[in-house]
């Protein structure tokens, strides 16, 4: 009988701390993943406010769309096209060394794995 309450406590201490660390990190909205890019990308690029408008509606066209994993990476390379056809050619330059970037940031992850 002891066996068994110690192995429920366990048991309900196990699923509340899952829990609590999933209560940590709540996913974000369509919405606040393009603004915390757009921010990104501000910072990096300097963007004037027609660009940032063009880059929203880039980003909001994107995430309407639910896209099966197979066409996901097209439609993201889709999407850093887009982005780039609205930057100057100098921010284009810078651009494309964050994308280079994020990808080695990513492969890195990928090998730690």
């Amino acid at each position: 009988m002891k066996k068994l309450i110690m192995a429920m406590l366990i048991a309900v201490s196990m699923v509340q701390t899952l829990s609590a660390q999933d209560n940590n990190r709540q996913r974000m909205t369509p919405q606040q993943r393009t603004e915390q890019r757009i921010q990104k990308l501000d910072e990096k690029l300097s963007l004037t406010d027609n660009q940032k408008s063009q880059i929203r509606d880039l980003y909001a066209d994107f995430y309407k769309q639910k896209y099966p994993k197979e066409k996901r990476k097209e439609a993201m390379e889709k999407l850093i096209t887009d982005i780039a056809a609205v930057l100057t050619s100098d921010q284009q330059v810078l651009y494309k060394q964050l994308q280079e970037e994020a990808a080695a940031e990513r492969r890195k992850h990928a090998t730690e794995k």
